[in-house]
């Protein structure tokens, strides 16, 4: 049995149905994968009603649920911040979220001098910080990496948790910019704040 391509070899474009070229790519999955992987791929053309298709693997994020699309947060430290190699990138949240981000970098720069992006800075937040507040556990795990690495500047992701619960990761930055001397700042990239690695940008 020939292929589309097979006897399509000598026609010309106009004379391919891309509905076929649908059916034969779908024909090579199990039929559950196949019904899933219709909706996803889509006909560039204008129905009879005049409606348009639209690709449902476009969906938007649903918050809570990790996906590769990511979130405001993902995308502030992924995307803005992920480049830079000589600042420290402490995740203000559960540790889920730091490794998250960790996880899905795209860039993995290898510097001559410092280089922090190998790591995954987390303030790894338990149930007490969540219910009593993270500020202090903050402090230390900024002080901590300071003292550890003496970065030239320290930055702050909060999380949805902490957006949740009021910790001000701003005044943190502030105080202990004062008191290390280097530049330290924060960012209100929770995740609930945009369904898109876009919002966080």
């Amino acid at each position: 049995m020939k292929t589309l391509n097979e006897e399509k070899s000598g026609a010309g474009i106009e004379d391919i149905d891309p509905d076929e070229i649908k059916q034969e790519l779908l024909s090579k999955y199990p039929t559950k994968v196949a019904r899933k992987r219709a909706r996803q791929i889509i006909v560039n053309k204008v129905g009879e009603g005049g409606e348009v298709q639209e690709i449902l693997a476009n969906t938007r994020t649903t918050p809570g649920i990790i996906t590769q699309r990511g979130c405001t947060y993902a995308g502030c430290k992924g995307v803005i911040m992920g480049p830079t190699n000589d600042i420290v990138n402490i995740t203000h949240g559960p540790i889920g979220c730091g490794f998250y981000s960790w996880l899905t970098r795209r860039n993995q720069t290898r510097a001559e001098k410092e280089n922090f992006m190998p790591y995954c800075f987390s303030t790894d937040m338990q149930d007490e910080e969540i219910i009593f507040g993270g500020e202090k556990k903050l402090r230390q795990a900024i002080q901590e990496a300071y003292d550890l690495f003496k970065p030239k500047a320290i930055s702050i992701f909060a999380t949805c948790p902490v957006g949740l619960i009021g910790d001000d990761v701003h005044a943190i930055a502030r105080e202990m910019k004062e008191k290390l001397g280097i530049n330290v700042f924060a960012f209100s990239c929770e995740g609930y704040k945009g369904v898109s690695q876009s919002a966080g940008h």
